[in-house]
């Protein structure tokens, strides 16, 4: 019977202590909630277009992207659909290094974590953009988070992200904080 009693306990104790994915989302630790580094690839599924078949300039690019995130509370795979003005123009919203943006229209993101916890967020402010300068294409993004299941059930607060992108492919890498109310 102590010998029972031993091995579950120190099974418990390996789940909360040695498996990051154990942890709940409720500032353990006192550290953010969520400190990942992110790597995805974006895929561009729509390109609004005029009459004649030109790029519209008023018109929007709608583009998947998809990838993996590591770092606290673990590891998660990634969604996201990205929706921006696509003419670039130049924009106060930019950095003077990456002086073009295109207005971000839509975004939104969810992540599944291997124990199947979601967590997912959204832009809640326009006024924010996707900046180049015809090399490098850059986004530091900000919203609220807009649910989850499992260990972050209920879960509120806010993210940033913080991404780049060479503009000659579609690997985006990035680092995303989320601060839990």
């Amino acid at each position: 019977m102590k010998l029972g009693i031993f091995v579950t306990l120190a099974a418990l104790a390996l789940a909360v202590f040695a498996v990051p994915d154990a942890h709940a989302w409720r500032g353990h630790h006192d550290r953010p909630g969520v400190h990942q580094k992110l790597f995805a690839q974006g895929i561009v599924i729509d390109v609004e277009q005029d009459s004649e078949g030109n790029v519209d300039p008023v018109g929007n690019t709608t583009m998947g992207v998809s990838g993996i995130a590591k770092g606290l509370p673990g590891k998660a795979d990634v969604s996201a659909v990205l929706v921006y003005k696509t003419v670039f123009e130049g924009s106060s919203g930019c950095p003077e290094e990456l002086p073009q943006g295109g207005e971000i229209m839509r975004f939104e993101w969810g992540q599944v974590y291997s124990d199947g916890s979601l967590l997912s967020g959204f832009v809640d402010q326009a006024g924010q953009f996707l900046c180049t300068n015809g090399v490098q294409t850059g986004a530091d993004l900000t919203g609220v988070i807009s649910g989850g299941t499992g260990r972050f059930e209920d879960a509120s607060g806010t993210w940033r992200v913080l991404a780049s992108s060479p503009v000659a492919n579609t690997n985006i890498a990035g680092t995303l904080t989320v601060e839990f109310d």
